[in-house]
């Protein structure tokens, strides 16, 4: 069968179920919230889906910019901006069992008030929901017989909601939300066989409570809608997510038996204030004009005209007080360390979320939408244009979809997080022994938050060959994590303004390790790092790419790789130094720091590997071919000018034999854990993966060239045409 639906239709659907009255209450019995929570089938209306054959939908498609036109070609919508999203889902049970799924709807009164509540349950069994192609179809071009690659989902779960007046009302703090789900995500570029990604032993569950201070006890919250669209928010909840990052290279059909585990990621506990959003509504594509600036309206609020059909989803919050952030070993030991203690930053008022992160989803194509992204500049909010960010001294990021182009994109605009985590706890299952708590944090925080993120379903081909196949991922992506107007201040020639450059350090960026209880005094924290940072990140055609090797380097190692063969650019800088994490607005300072890898290719592979003595780490291995614009300056923070630089950078880097380990403390000499890392750092010739595209015979990398200056005085020139730099880095934190 085939399906359509636009975000308006949705909305108008769940629109209607919201206004489903509760039935009179004379015709009811009388329900306390005991009594309700434990209402049998009998009480209301139950639907018991099972079918012992798998349910299919050849053409489920999503319209945006439909011009009110559904026809199955996907045609009669805006110029340009008409398109829709095509996917073939089916569902079915899994190990033989059959598909099962109980829906129960109940209607009921509050004992002591009388007030209508209604409740629906959803309980599904063991099931597997697979979707076949997902495709983006406009008139810009034809990618009918292209897919972003084929995905599935093993999962079974159970979500409740009730609610006063209605299943969607949003009168209040009236509704109670528990949902909980586990199973395994299992992504493949191609037909079965192929190699597969997953998130697997995959746990994700969310519930509104009274808090961590209460003990997590179910509590009401509010889910409805308003103006904007859907909203779930409440005073508190916990959620967990967690899941290890697998890898096979040789599977069946989505398989979960046999995979390599690479890593564990997880966020876990409670969150205060919580607000989800779900609006429709997608990319805006005017402008608006704010005194002599002019900005792209990318939300169609500003009176800068038209806005797509797509969506748009904020989501923000504090952090409770057991909320922490996971990441360790997917296998082995199951060594892991988890961030927790979070603290907003000194300064930030409580009535900012520590954490918001607004995004919009749609379909771009053909040049049309937000060209591009401003790096520096000062901006503390919105998307200026080309002229506007070049004007304030910004650098333009050129973006968007190109001519002839159609991508799905992701866009993130003014997201911040202004908080870091106080304490770090290292948990090894194997050890018998207590985890280890530290008083020391990798501290990290972003001031304004903006991404383009666009998406194409091309893969790329085995060996040097360029062309692209019909299934996987190609990106355009466009990062930006900036502490608004501080490089400017930093390096101006006056000496007052200079002095004010830190001024809005608490919501800016910042990478620093801390110790968050100095001389074991609470609250005494500082720490050291890049201060005031601004981080760039801008690549153009990278390939998400699943492979065991590849004829062109095959001395690197299958896994997950990101490659590029047009550009890539990572840049990061800010201020080298450190201080008091309750007043950065002075820091120690040791140097101005600026560098600019700028590359023309990039690989970068991360691969299973096997345990050693009982822990797992992860693999990692790659290239970068500098451009010749690459460089790196370290500046007198006094006087900005005086810099020392290597620049005009080209020729060839690789990693090798990389290793990201976190050492459990029975397997570490001195009994601490710590995280180790290891690899061989290649240069020119010496980078040699065997690419038979590469300029030297024996598969090496160009020579690494480059100029040597400080302030404006080129001291000369440079060469390194191979070698092999080895380094063991450990991390650990001394004990008290």
């Amino acid at each position: 069968m085939a399906a359509a639906f636009s975000a308006e239709r949705l909305r108008r659907l769940l629109t209607l179920l919201a206004l489903v009255p509760a039935l009179p209450t004379a015709a009811l019995e009388a329900l306390d919230d005991e009594a309700l929570s434990a209402v049998q089938a009998r009480d209301g209306i139950t639907v018991e889906i099972r079918n012992n054959s798998p349910i299919t939908t050849s053409s489920l498609t999503w319209f945006t910019d439909s011009n009110g036109s559904f026809a199955a070609n996907c045609t009669g919508g805006i110029a340009n901006r008409q398109a829709c999203t095509r996917l073939a889902p089916s569902v079915a049970g899994i190990a033989g069992a059959p598909l099962r799924a109980t829906l129960a709807l109940d209607a009921g009164a509050e004992s002591s008030s009388g007030v209508a509540y209604m409740r629906t349950t959803l309980d599904w069994q063991p099931q597997l929901l697979t979707v076949s192609r997902l495709t983006p179809m406009t008139p810009t071009v034809d990618y009918s017989t292209h897919s972003l690659g084929q995905f599935g989902l093993y999962s079974q779960g159970h979500l409740t909601l009730s609610n006063q007046g209605g299943l969607f009302n949003n009168g209040g703090n009236f509704a109670m939300l528990d949902f909980s789900m586990d199973g395994n995500l299992v992504y493949r570029q191609g037909a079965a066989g192929q190699p597969e990604l997953s998130l697997g032993n995959l746990q994700f569950s969310n519930f509104f409570s009274n808090g961590a201070g209460g003990g997590h006890v179910a509590a009401p919250g509010r889910v409805g809608f308003d103006a904007q669209g859907l909203l779930l928010a409440a005073p508190y909840s916990r959620t967990d997510l967690t899941f290890d990052l697998m890898f096979k290279g040789a599977p069946g059909n989505f398989d979960t038996s046999g995979r390599s585990p690479m890593i564990r990621l997880g966020w876990t506990g409670g969150l205060i204030n919580p607000l989800m959003r779900v609006s429709p509504g997608g990319i805006g594509y005017g402008t608006y004009t704010s005194g002599a600036q002019t900005f792209y309206d990318i939300d169609g609020g500003n009176g800068g005209g038209a806005r797509s059909e797509g969506l748009n989803v904020l989501a923000s919050w504090d952090f409770d007080s057991d909320f922490a952030w996971i990441i360790g070993q997917a296998g082995g030991n199951g060594t892991s360390a988890r961030l927790t203690n979070w603290r907003r930053m000194a300064t930030v008022p409580s009535s900012t979320p520590m954490l918001s992160m607004p995004l919009t989803l749609d379909v771009l194509q053909n040049g049309t939408g937000p060209a591009g992204l401003c790096f520096g500049g000062g901006f503390t909010s919105g998307s200026p244009v080309a002229a506007t960010c070049t004007a304030a001294g910004g650098s333009w990021i050129a973006g968007g979809v190109p001519t002839g182009k159609a991508a799905f994109a992701t866009l993130i605009r003014d997201g911040h997080l202004h908080a870091y985590s106080q304490q770090t706890e290292v948990r090894d299952p194997t050890s018998g022994t207590p985890a280890s708590v530290y008083d020391w944090s990798l501290l990290y925080t972003f001031g304004k938050l903006d991404a383009d993120i666009l998406l194409y379903p091309e893969g790329r081909n085995q060996g040097v060959t360029l062309s692209t196949n019909t299934t996987g991922i190609k990106a355009d992506i466009t990062l930006t994590a900036q502490s608004p107007g501080y490089w400017a201040k930093a390096n101006s020639a006056s000496a007052a303004v200079r002095a004010t450059a830190g001024a809005g350090w608490a919501t800016n960026t910042h990478f620093m390790v801390a110790n968050t209880k100095v001389d074991g005094v609470v609250g005494q924290q500082y720490g050291v790092g890049l201060v005031n940072a601004d981080l760039l990140w801008s690549t153009r055609d990278l390939y998400f790419r699943l492979v065991n090797s590849d004829s062109g380097y095959p001395l690197l190692p299958g896994g997950l790789w990101l490659q590029t063969d047009t550009s890539a650019v990572y840049q990061f800088r800010g201020l080298l130094g450190g201080g008091n994490l309750q007043d950065l607005s002075a820091p120690t300072s040791v140097a101005l720091l600026d560098l600019r890898l700028s590359t023309n290719r990039f690989i970068f592979a991360l691969s299973p590997m096997a345990p050693i003595a009982g822990d797992a780490p992860i693999g990692f291995a790659g290239l970068l071919d500098l451009d010749g614009s690459a460089y790196l300056s370290l500046g007198e923070v006094s006087s900005p000018s005086s810099t020392f630089r290597l620049y005009d950078l080209s020729g060839r880097i690789g990693w090798a034999n990389g290793t990201v380990n976190l050492v459990s403390g029975q397997n570490s000499p001195d009994g601490l854990p710590q995280l180790a890392i290891s690899n061989d750092l290649k240069f020119g010739a010496s980078a040699n993966f065997l690419d038979p595209g590469a300029a030297t015979p024996q598969g090496g990398g160009a020579a690494v060239l480059g100029k040597v200056g400080f302030g404006s005085e080129n001291f000369g020139r440079f060469v390194l045409p191979a070698g092999n730099w080895h380094s063991d880095v450990s991390l650990k934190i001394p004990g008290t």
